[in-house]
């Protein structure tokens, strides 16, 4: 479990000695030496700062190789009062580190769990390298957290691939003094502010790490997809209802049969290793939409489901129903009424998010989902879609873990020997059991 406090202390000794140094006492000299060097005189305390960054203000005059020089970095606004910005390398877009509290949320929403082992293979100053290039691409510029010891917070620098930890003030204020980059305002604009924490700038991003909820620290695997450019896809091995022997296929054959980019295991089924499902092996009881097919398996159950349905119309609009049968008795009766026409559609039960509130403590959920264990969901608001495993965690609590997302909707997914997750053309968790259905995006 990683300890939030420490997470919060070392964001918090960074911001606090950035604003010491950099308060409204703090006028700018520009040293344009050989040495590419910034000059800081404070002039309450009398006192001058040497900042050596490296290529520190140097010309730009594309956007690539602005990109190009600034990302994963932190940079600072030296024409105005030392503002300092962090390029998220993930997206391209800049986050403020402006109040502690900015930066605590910045680092807990943007940063990527790491294993001890893997923060092994990133060496620090003066240790011998120990990672493949590949492994390196993948973290530069990035804050990555311990996630098997107490939270300790790392920054990946880009221009050496080495690691630097954010613990004591003295390791913070070098991070800031040797690290930090210069760039003029015209550049800085040049760089989109982040919409919101869970921005993905237009790509799907996948991460691993603790997320803080109203419950708790919860270890999760995350995948963040806009909404925009992505294609929701629910598919089903068969292409009619069944009830027993039902075709059943691993999530990595579901996501390259569409080509996909990302997945996630569906609905709650009868797997084969379960005796009280003999004679129902691989069926299942909530509606879901078979894309390809054009067809929904088990139409008939929509009065009946008591749980929500989440249907995505070829124009790209998501509606959420509480129940199904908000939605109607048959596809093709809610297609007339709406003039829409469905793409995909999936139920299953609890719903865990509704209109940005929790409301799983109003949902029938059984003794099975109130333990803790490996959960699974899904949920979106206005910019983005979240797939989410947790491990460790109720179903009450993937409410929580939804709503520190800021997902609008969630709707609880299967868990346990079934979950699987896939993206970044892989599985992230899985593959677990073979699955009746499934939902892809690409």
């Amino acid at each position: 479990m990683v300890c939030v406090d420490c997470i919060f202390y070392n964001f918090l000794i960074f911001q606090v000695l950035f604003a010491i140094e950099y308060c409204r006492y703090l006028s700018y000299t520009l040293n344009n030496n050989k040495h590419n060097t910034l000059v800081l005189v404070m002039n309450k305390h009398k006192l001058s700062i040497l900042i050596t960054a490296f290529a520190i203000m140097l010309p730009i005059t594309t956007n690539a190789s602005l990109f190009d020089n600034v990302r994963g970095k932190i940079v600072l606004q030296v024409e105005q009062n030392g503002e300092a910005w962090y390029v998220d390398p993930s997206i391209d877009r800049r986050y403020y580190l402006g109040r502690p509290d900015d930066a605590f949320d910045i680092m807990r929403e943007r940063s990527l769990g790491i294993t001890n082992a893997d923060l092994a293979r990133i060496p620090q100053d003066g240790e011998p390298w120990n990672a493949n290039a590949d492994f390196m691409s993948r973290i530069q510029g990035k804050i990555l957290l311990q996630v098997e010891e107490n939270g300790e917070a790392w920054y990946v620098y880009p221009v050496n691939g080495r690691r630097y930890y954010l613990g004591r003030p003295d390791d913070a204020f070098d991070i800031m003094r040797n690290l930090g980059l210069g760039i003029t305002d015209a550049d800085l604009g040049n760089i989109a502010i982040a919409n919101s924490l869970t921005d993905t700038a237009g790509s799907t991003e996948y991460s691993n790490y603790t997320v803080n909820t109203e419950r708790g620290g919860f270890a999760i695997h995350l995948v963040t997809m806009p909404r925009s450019s992505t294609t929701f896809i629910t598919d089903t091995g068969n292409e009619s209802d069944c009830g027993n022997n039902c075709s059943a296929k691993s999530l990595n054959d579901y996501v390259a049969e569409h080509n996909g980019i990302a997945g996630i295991h569906g609905t709650y089924f009868c797997p084969p290793d379960y005796a009280s499902c003999s004679g129902q092996t691989y069926s299942f009881l909530p509606p879901v939409f078979n894309t390809n097919a054009n067809v929904m398996i088990n139409e008939s159950k929509l009065p009946f489901h008591s749980g929500p349905l989440l249907v995505v119309t070829t124009d790209g609009e998501y509606h959420y129903f509480h129940r199904s049968y908000d939605f109607g008795y048959t596809v093709a009766d809610w297609e007339a009424k709406n003039g829409k026409q469905v793409q995909a559609a999936i139920a299953n039960y609890p719903s865990l998010i509704e209109n940005g509130e929790i409301v799983v403590h109003s949902e029938s959920v059984d003794s099975k989902q109130q333990t803790k264990g490996a959960r699974g969901g899904i949920g979106y608001n206005d910019d983005s879609i979240f797939l989410v495993l947790a491990s460790s965690a109720s179903v009450d609590d993937m409410a929580y873990i939804f709503k520190a997302l800021n997902a609008s909707y969630a709707m609880n997914l299967d868990g346990g020997g079934s979950t699987a997750l896939y993206a970044e053309g892989g599985y992230k968790v899985g593959p677990g059991r073979l699955l009746p259905n499934a939902i892809v995006f690409k």
